[in-house]
């Protein structure tokens, strides 16, 4: 069964599976790298399939910079993201962790490729990953597939159990059986996933996380109805939600209330948080960052409104 804590995760855009995946994938290389005895001079991380032919458009080059820079999704600057890439792109070296930590040229024109003739075995979204000694010997070696929201396993991972996880109260596989574990119990959906989760980490972490990512998702809408101007990516887009949020309030100064007044605002909520993801910025992924406008607009309006 899938916490909350994997559910809704706190990370950068523009894509949970082609961005936070590769950046968690990357940092878990770059992590292990400082068990090595040997000093590192080169890393190369190849992308596979689907991140191959898209990876340029959802950011899975800088993602991976990010990752083997020590940047994890959920800690990163979204506003210093883009020096750190640069940074690495202009020269400056990248510092490896532990026992290996001695400071390497990484070129991301030389260091990442993407295949995209090589089928890959597991999953169309697979990172591989190798360390080389100065005379080219290649020192480590991962791969990882990046699975769907912001979830990354080996490549030679078992496949996971999908039965009920017998370790919480009220186990399910399905809503069916949600919806009956819940009425067997007389709780709310709510209340029924607090008691699972409860079996898994105390109750104060699950507030706190989830007070965490109620203010992230709030963040979010902010930032995305301050900005304006074009989005990254080269399409020429401009954000629409300021603009959105404007046209909303001249209404009502103008005491024009109108019957879809209410959808406007959950719209424009939720087209901020889509562009603040496409501009690579924080949001949570709810379950992938493609949906993370839809729970922030309906929770902004039920905060704001209700």
């Amino acid at each position: 069964m899938i916490s909350v804590f994997d559910l809704f995760k706190i990370g950068i855009g523009p894509s949970s599976s082609h961005t936070v995946g590769p950046m968690k994938a990357a940092h878990a290389f770059a992590a292990a790298l400082g068990a090595l005895d040997a000093p590192v001079a080169r890393i190369e991380a190849t992308l596979l399939g689907s991140l191959a032919w898209t990876g340029k458009g959802h950011a899975t080059d800088k993602a991976v910079m990010l990752g083997l820079a020590g940047e994890q999704p959920d800690t990163v600057d979204p506003d210093h993201a883009d020096a750190i890439v640069s940074a690495l792109t202009n020269g400056r070296p990248l510092l490896l962790p532990g026992r290996a930590g001695r400071t390497l040229r990484f070129d991301p024109a030389r260091d990442i490729v993407f295949d995209r003739k090589t089928v890959p075995p597991r999953h169309p979204n697979t990172l591989a990953f190798r360390a080389f000694a100065e005379d080219g010997a290649v020192l480590a070696e991962q791969r990882w597939c990046s699975v769907g929201g912001g979830f990354v396993i080996p490549e030679d991972a078992p496949d996971a159990d999908d039965a009920p996880d017998a370790a919480v109260p009220y186990p399910f596989a399905d809503a069916a059986e949600l919806l009956a574990q819940a009425d067997g119990a007389g709780l709310s959906i709510a209340a029924l996933m607090r008691a699972n989760e409860a079996a898994w980490r105390p109750q104060a972490a699950v507030a706190g996380h989830l007070s965490r990512v109620a203010a992230t998702m709030m963040d979010c809408v902010d930032r995305g109805l301050r900005r304006r101007g074009e989005l990254p990516g080269g399409l020429r887009v401009e954000r629409r939600a300021a603009g959105l949020m404007a046209s909303i309030e001249a209404d009502a100064r103008n005491n024009r209330p109108l019957p879809h007044t209410p959808m406007d605002h959950v719209s424009a909520f939720a087209i901020a948080v889509n562009e603040e993801n496409a501009a690579g910025g924080r949001v949570v992924t709810a379950p992938t960052n493609g949906a993370a406008g839809v729970i922030p607009a309906v929770l902004r309006y039920y905060r704001d409104f209700c």
